[in-house]
Formats: C-alpha cells, structure tokens, sequence
C-alpha cells in the first residue's frame, strides 16, 4: 500500500505525505482502518519512534485518530472545520494579518453573502436572526460570539462548504481582535441596530438593500477597530490602486444613500462612448450605480435644462 520510506529527505515527512495523499486521493474515507502500528512500520520500514512523530502530526491535522486496544489501529478522521481554522490560524500567527486586511476580505466576500441569504431566506432563518439580534449577554466575549454569529449564520444560508470555512476563519480572527479591544456596550448596541437594518432588508427579500446595510456596518466596525488600535483603515475607493468612486453627490431625484450610489463618469463614458459620455457629463448629467448591481439612474444635476 505504502513505499518504504528512503534516506533522501526527513522519513517522517515521506510518512506524513504519503498518508496524507492516500486520504486526499480517495482510497481512504472517514472511519476506515489504515492499519496497525506495527503493519505500518513493517510497510515503512520505520522504527516505532519515526512513525509515531508522523502519527502525532497527521493527527494534529485532524486526519487520522489513533485508537488503542487489540482493536486499535490508526483510522481515518472526518476533518471538522474547527480543526481547520485553528490550522489556519496558526500559520497566519507568523504573518502581518491587519484590520485593514481583515475588513478588505470582508468587503469582497459578505456583501454577495447578503444578496444571496435575501433570495434564500425562510421564516425559521428570521426567527433565528432576530433571536442573536435580541439577546443580551452580560459577558463580553458572549457579545462577541454572538455578534459573529449573525454573519456566520448568513455564510451558511449560501450552502457552499468552501465560503461557509474562509467566513469562519475570518470571523474568528475578527472574534481575537474585538476580544482584544475595549469595545464597550455603546458599540454593541450599534452593531445591533446594524443588523436589524441588514434583517428588515433580508425581510423583505431586498438584496441590493441587503448588500448595502452590509457594506456600512463592515466598513463602520472596520474604521472603528482601526481607530481603536491606531492602525490604517481599510478605503474601499483605493481596492483597485486608483480611486473607483468619484465623491458622493446628491440630486432631487436621488438622494445619496450610500458609497454604491456615486457619480461614475467613467462607467458614463465607457457605457455611451468617450466623447458622448464626456459631452453628457459637461451638459449636467448625474450618473449613479444603484447597488453594486449594473443598474444605473441616470437625471439631469440641473433641473432647468428643458432636455
């Protein structure tokens, strides 16, 4: 089943891939028997010490699971996300992981969240969503936990295993971070109403709305985290290297609700072609992206133009 492992590179480490890729590549599931300790060292070519520092490691993986007995033996494990995460985090221990980063990422990922938890929703998702909204710990992190819980909630509303793990791990990251700051209740009770906005859109199955509440309370914890800890903000109008929004401009006809809804000359000119785009921009044109969607309003910033 297995080579024995020669003297080229670390023998624990030709142990460790060499399980690793057999459960990866699907000859073993969750539950199966590899073998005995002594059936892999005679496979190997091991002394006991060599494969048990390999176990030890498949094991912190989360991979394998030793059992002792006559009946023992190494056995393949269901990989939790938990095990995961914590696999995840330890590595990033060694990296600069900032704010800035943490609010970037979720800036990319949550919004599509929302729209799509609005398309999914159910009337026991609500009942759930406004029970984490209402209660009230007295215990810190019990408020952090539960604040993360109502994102994490709608990860699992896309029924994607893939988003459902990267939206844990940021959100325990996020979870470290908020544990670590004096936050105090008033920035609790913002963070509630927050999310009442995020579930009166989710209500009315409002996924453009939805995505905007999101967008706010993320961008508005960001800032704050970033302030609190004298660190930089994360500028979602610099993502790209270059400014995406031009500056905010309210109009009769469409009041500025939020960063989505911005003048876009670019997009008018790109849409319409340079010269007429830059001809209705000098004429007075408002252009504005409505959600993060590709609908646009369009009117005039002078009302008087009889055109």
């Amino acid at each position: 089943m297995f080579k024995t492992a020669n003297r080229t590179y670390k023998i624990s480490d030709q142990i460790i891939e060499q399980i690793r890729n057999a459960i990866l590549s699907g000859r073993f599931k969750p539950g199966d028997k590899v073998a005995s300790e002594k059936e892999l060292m005679s496979e190997f070519g091991v002394s006991k010490a060599t494969l048990r520092e390999a176990l030890r490691v498949l094991e912190g993986m989360g991979l394998v699971e030793i059992k002792k007995g006559i009946a023992g033996g190494v056995f393949i494990a269901e990989v939790d996300m938990r095990t995961t995460i914590h696999g995840i985090i330890n590595f990033l221990h060694f990296k600069t992981v900032s704010i800035k980063d943490v609010t970037m990422i979720r800036y990319l990922l949550e919004p599509p969240v929302a729209q799509i938890a609005a398309l999914r929703i159910q009337p026991d998702d609500i009942l759930k969503l406004e029970s984490m909204i209402m209660e009230n710990p007295a215990v810190p992190q019990t408020i952090v936990s539960r604040e993360i819980g109502f994102h994490r909630y709608l990860a699992r509303m896309t029924e994607n295993p893939i988003l459902i793990l990267v939206m844990d791990f940021i959100d325990n990251i996020l979870n470290d971070i908020k544990f670590q700051l004096d936050l105090g209740t008033e920035f609790y009770q913002k963070v509630a109403n927050a999310h009442q906005a995020i579930l009166e859109c989710l209500k009315q199955k409002d996924g453009i709305g939805a995505r905007r509440e999101i967008e706010k309370d993320l961008l508005e914890v960001g800032n704050h985290l970033a302030r609190l800890s004298g660190t930089q903000p994360f500028d979602p109008t610099m993502l790209l290297g270059e400014p995406l929004f031009l500056h905010p401009q309210k109009t009769p006809l469409a009041p500025d609700r939020s960063l989505n809804e911005v003048v876009l000359q670019k997009d008018l000119q790109k849409i319409f072609g340079e010269e007429v785009g830059e001809k209705l921009h000098k004429q007075g044109v408002v252009f504005r992206k409505i959600g993060t969607g590709e609908l646009y309003f369009i009117a005039l910033e002078d009302l008087s133009h009889p055109s």
